[in-house]
């Protein structure tokens, strides 16, 4: 069977041409919150880790930091290398980054930590990477419970009408650093001093209730394999289950859904 890991980067890679389109809709929101965090970044040795398609390192060398990205996903790190040729891009894997010790004044890793296997690991690898007090900024999805409103309809309205898939192994908690307490003390432990964590807004809204399959299918890689899986008889249940519940949230003629993050800040001990 394969691992979390194998699934998450199979997916990825083939997700890397779509992504940009539909969830970094979402998470490049955030882009400039979390460069904000971390200071002046001018002259920097910057790392950007889970760099999907690289608009975080992009807009890190605007900022004048010397930057590199990392990724797991090959087609990822050709798409951003594309995009960003100003920018050294690379394969790796977060959990045991490619770098040596101590090469990097300031890192940042934008809503990858649900999608590594190990995520107290690949803390560790980012403390090992920076240079003693070097600025360190993640962000991280709030759950269903703490104001996720996209992700509280995934789970409470479609993915419950899924017949029981088959090959899928369990996955770490998605929403665990979703949660300050949990995210002062696994950072901590790795090695951080963490010096502030706060709540960001982030929004994604439509014209269709048939955008959010689509928003699944391309950017939550366990769920949309969960949903590949149905029959043609629950997957038009589940259609239908989807129009009816995204129909009640339409307002001015747009369903809208929050997306609430906690954005960590931390500097290496």
């Amino acid at each position: 069977m394969d691992t979390f890991q194998d699934i998450e980067r199979a997916g990825w890679v083939e997700r890397a041409g779509r992504y940009r389109d539909l969830f970094g809709t979402i998470t490049s929101q955030s882009i400039e919150p979390l460069l904000d965090a971390l200071g002046d970044l001018h002259g920097a040795d910057f790392l950007d880790i889970a760099c999907g398609a690289g608009d975080l390192a992009g807009a890190a060398e605007r900022r004048g930091a010397l930057v590199q990205g990392v990724d797991f996903a090959d087609t990822m790190v050709a798409h951003a290398s594309a995009r960003y040729p100003g920018v050294e891009f690379r394969v790796g894997d977060a959990q045991c980054l490619p770098y040596a010790d101590g090469s990097f004044d300031a890192a940042a890793c934008s809503f990858g930590l649900p999608h590594f296997a190990d995520p107290e690991r690949a803390l560790r690898s980012v403390r090992r990477a920076l240079r003693r007090g070097g600025r360190f900024a993640a962000t991280t999805w709030c759950g269903p419970g703490r104001g996720g409103e996209f992700f509280e309809f995934v789970d409470g309205v479609i993915m419950p009408l899924c017949e029981p898939g088959t090959g899928l192994p369990v996955a770490p908690p998605m929403f665990r650093f979703g949660v300050a307490d949990e995210c002062r003390r696994s950072f901590a432990a790795a090695g951080f001093d963490v010096n502030d964590v706060r709540e960001i807004e982030l929004v994604w809204s439509t014209f269709s209730p048939r955008s959010i399959p689509e928003m699944i299918d391309g950017s939550l890689v366990g769920r949309s394999l969960s949903l590949r899986q149905q029959s043609p008889q629950v997957r038009e249940r589940i259609a239908r289950a989807t129009d009816t519940a995204a129909e009640a949230r339409r307002r001015g003629g747009k369903i809208a859904f929050r997306f609430p993050a906690l954005l960590i800040t931390a500097s290496a001990c």
